[in-house]
């Protein structure tokens, strides 16, 4: 006998969401298959071929000193997706743990964490991750950490307010009767029920992250020299947005892309996690279960 199925997957494998996974998947996939797909090597010089338009050796030209902007833009979103990922994880590591310890034991733990997390946000982000990185020196490593530090207090708080809400339910009531300890009931018993929530404001950060790293690297503070990001690519190549603007265009495009495919999803994913959006069974569905209408 068949089990009926009562969610509704269309909430979430919509058109647009379908769209944007393949752009995701399509670019994710070229960034770490990147040594097989470049035809040149991103760093390689070639002076006799400055700034030349797109063509069957060169797909999309070349920059100005005559390096493959293909190859680097392959090689340049592998440095900006991992280095969002440095920073979601550094979030992530602190974070959580900090959102939930406070919300799970209040009092005076509570108020310490959240007014440091109060501090910290009340500074625009990017301002604080330029007084990091001026502070100690100007590098990859360093702007990772400072926006990962930067990250921190929203997922804390998001965290908290999970926190909040779950530990006053019966199952950890529940847990507290059998005598279980607090940190089997914070990170066994309440965590895997605030995971959902957490993942999909980890996706949005994932975006958000890319954008700061963009903007870091595009003012000089992110990648040095030959290394690339795309937003270093932006900002070597703005000087020629007239006269040759595929330089600065296509890692703009991509920027745009995937932080808009990953915005898209990550509302895709919320829909059907969420159990007040999935869709119950129809009317006619259900009377037909129970044998009501005729076939």
């Amino acid at each position: 006998m068949k089990k009926d199925k009562t969610v509704n997957y269309g909430k979430f494998f919509t058109a647009p969401v379908i769209i944007s996974l393949a752009v995701l998947i399509i670019i994710i996939g070229s960034v770490i298959f990147a040594d097989l797909i470049a035809p040149y090597d991103p760093n390689a010089l070639d002076m006799k071929n400055m700034l030349k338009d797109p063509s069957s050796l060169h797909w999309l030209g070349t920059d100005k000193v005559g390096r493959d902007i293909f190859s680097r833009l392959l090689f340049g979103g592998r440095t900006s997706l991992l280095s969002a990922l440095g920073v979601v994880g550094i979030s992530v590591i602190i974070g959580v743990p900090v959102g939930l310890l406070s919300g799970y034991y209040g009092g005076k733990l509570d108020t310490l964490l959240m007014r440091i997390c109060d501090i910290i946000v009340s500074f625009p982000a990017l301002l604080l991750a330029f007084v990091f990185v001026a502070a100690f020196g100007r590098s990859l490593t360093n702007a990772i950490l400072a926006l990962g530090i930067v990250y921190i207090p929203m997922l804390a708080k998001l965290t908290r307010s999970l926190m909040l809400i779950e530990k006053n339910k019966t199952y950890v009531e529940a847990a507290h009767s059998i005598g279980y300890s607090n940190r089997r009931i914070i990170f066994l018993e309440i965590f895997p029920n605030c995971i959902s929530t957490i993942l999909v404001q980890l996706t949005l950060d994932i975006g958000y992250a890319v954008l700061d790293m963009a903007a870091m690297s595009f003012l000089g503070l992110g990648v040095q020299p030959p290394t690339s990001d795309w937003g270093f690519m932006l900002e070597e190549n703005r000087a020629f947005l007239t006269t040759h603007p595929l330089t600065a265009i296509v890692p703009g495009l991509v920027i745009i892309l995937i932080v808009v495919a990953l915005n898209i999803f990550t509302d895709g994913v919320q829909a059907y996690l969420d159990p007040s959006q999935r869709a119950l069974p129809s009317v006619t569905k259900f009377k037909r279960k129970l044998g009501i209408t005729r076939d």
